[in-house]
């Protein structure tokens, strides 16, 4: 489960024609046999097509240069050192997107996307095409992912002509929580509803599940002004899609042809995974931030909260975030933002209309909402490999261990 993930989906998707099977995103909510707090694995389809599988959103001001606005989509969840050569590869067949709404409303209106080669992993990179607002495009390589001790160096691509920077590669996962004490959390809720057991959250004293793990990061950088409307306030939300017909033809290739849909989607952290309906979660997934608006999933949200034992005020609280103007995580790009790591100040980034930082425990601050506005926590704080303190400022990827190392940075 992870810190930031709460939305997803897009409607059509029943449409997708495969000729192998291949599966849309379903997340797990609390009244699941389990709950991802992240997007990781959210349901039995994505399972089977993990590289639509969207992980976490992070959109936040640089602290580095506030002119410019940092989106980062993780991908591929548990990624495992051990599989590089195989497991490093971007879906060449996906249309990584981030939504940008900029009018006030719950409808995108620019977008960032970026698709890749097709790729053969053994320390082979891909090359990325990234699409900026008005139609200005440019081509970068990925970071070869290796077998190596040492991580090898990323590699940042700046484009002069738009004055964007693109990252795409492997890196340690950014989400930070302890994934089996909110399941157990979420599983009392399930055979006691309004009677959560809260104490299960935190009952392990604090162990990162996705300490040890990577995750396939795509990482842009691009001009604040290219973003923004009227207002100095944006919408952000990430999906992976697909084209409507998916072919496997005889080379071994899959492809696509005619419109766009979403697989997975993801806006503010825990609404997919913790307030659908198991049975609704690929239907979710298929929505679209508008549909969210118009209430499509406004009595199951409120129906999960109360199993939560959230009260009126707090309910309230949390469809307004989720379902108003959409799940779409919001940036107020005058919010301060300053500090290593990408940004620590307390008085910025998630819950301050700041975004979602990598440093951001959303886990924490979303489910103490849930819990009525008394602190409820993981004990997991931060991150168990530090940020680096420039673009992309994700942390290098954890590598094969060395025959004389002894700890596998695993916390499951």
């Amino acid at each position: 489960m992870n810190n930031s993930r709460l939305g997803k989906g897009l409607s059509g998707v029943g449409r997708l024609s495969f000729s192998i099977g291949l599966g849309l995103v379903a997340l797990l909510m609390p009244f699941a046999t389990q709950l991802r707090a992240s997007d990781h694995i959210d349901s039995p389809s994505i399972t089977q097509d993990r590289g639509s599988d969207l992980t976490d959103t992070y959109a936040f001001v640089d602290p580095n240069d506030n002119s410019q606005v940092i989106l980062i989509m993780s991908t591929q969840g548990f990624v495992v050192s051990g599989e590089h050569f195989g497991m490093a590869i971007f879906d060449h067949n996906l249309r990584y997107r981030f939504e940008i709404e900029n009018t006030g409303d719950a409808k995108p209106d620019v977008f960032v996307d970026v698709v890749y080669s097709k790729g053969l992993g053994r320390e082979k990179t891909q090359t990325a095409t990234i699409t900026l607002p008005g139609g200005k495009s440019f081509t970068a390589p990925t970071t070869m992912s290796t077998q190596e001790y040492k991580a090898p160096e990323m590699v940042v691509t700046a484009d002069k002509d738009s004055d964007a920077k693109f990252f795409g590669g492997v890196a340690d996962d950014p989400f930070f929580l302890d994934d089996t004490g909110a399941n157990r959390l979420v599983g009392s809720a399930i055979k006691n509803p309004g009677h959560p057991q809260t104490s299960y959250l935190s009952e392990r004293g604090g162990r990162d599940t996705y300490a040890g793990f990577n995750t396939l990061i795509t990482a842009v950088s691009v001009p604040a002004k290219m973003l923004k409307g009227a207002s100095d306030v944006i919408g952000v939300n990430a999906v992976t899609q697909r084209h409507v017909t998916q072919k496997f033809g005889a080379e071994g290739v899959l492809t696509g042809e005619g419109d766009y849909v979403n697989v997975d989607r993801d806006g503010n952290p825990l609404v997919n995974n913790g307030l659908i309906p198991a049975a609704r979660k690929d239907e979710y997934n298929a929505a679209s931030t508008t549909d969210d608006a118009a209430g499509k999933f406004k009595d199951d949200i409120v129906k999960s909260l109360k199993a939560m034992n959230t009260d009126e005020e707090h309910i309230a609280k949390l469809a307004k975030i989720a379902v108003e103007y959409g799940d779409i995580l919001r940036l107020d790009l005058t919010v301060p933002n300053k500090g290593s790591g990408g940004g620590s100040n307390k008085d910025g980034g998630f819950g301050k209309m700041g975004g979602r930082r990598l440093q951001d425990d959303v886990v924490d601050m979303v489910f103490t909402m849930i819990n009525n506005g008394k602190a409820l926590g993981d004990k997991v704080d931060a991150n168990e490999k530090p940020f680096q303190n420039t673009f992309p400022f994700v942390a290098d990827p954890t590598q094969p261990f060395h025959s004389g190392e002894k700890d596998d940075h695993t916390r499951q």
